[in-house]
């Protein structure tokens, strides 16, 4: 009949392994908690004319993204789709990849400046290489007289 040794601490080493394993999972576990992604969410709204755009990013460290819709004259035309790019400074650079009323799937460079608590859109001449969609640097980018101007409202008002 065989039997298997039970293994006791022998000069502490196991016992001071063991304590280790233990005060790492417990500086761990409390950064593996889930984060409320509420508290980096914005909400904008800008309308010019009879247009409507509503805006909904997260940002994380130099990135953000999220949900960005137009309406056009109604709530029945619209183009709806998501942004997504970088952060310097005061300014939000990427890209907008929406589904427009006709159907289409479009990807188009977006820029906004934040300025005063608002976000201002800014046009420029677009491009793109290789789907890699941008504004030709040659030319400037232009925030004044922007077609939206994006006041941060609640939650609620964007819905």
């Amino acid at each position: 009949m065989s039997t298997t040794p039970i293994a006791y601490p022998v000069n502490g080493k196991p016992l001071l392994i063991f304590s280790m394993l233990i005060l790492l999972f417990s500086v761990l576990l409390p950064g593996c908690q889930k984060k409320d992604f509420n508290e980096y969410r914005s909400y904008y709204r800008a309308v010019h004319h009879n247009d409507t755009a509503l805006l909904a990013i997260e940002t994380h460290k130099d990135r953000f993204y999220g949900n960005y819709q137009i309406y056009y004259g109604s709530r029945v035309v619209k183009d709806s789709g998501n942004i997504e790019g970088i952060i310097s400074g005061d300014t939000l650079r990427g890209k907008y990849r929406y589904r427009s009323f006709g159907g289409g799937i479009n990807v188009v460079p977006v820029i906004f400046l934040k300025r005063n608590g608002k976000l201002i859109l800014g046009s420029g001449i677009a491009a793109s290489y290789m789907n890699f969609v941008y504004y030709k640097p040659e030319f400037p980018i232009v925030f004044e007289n922007s077609k939206f101007v994006f006041d941060q409202v609640e939650q609620t008002e964007v819905e």
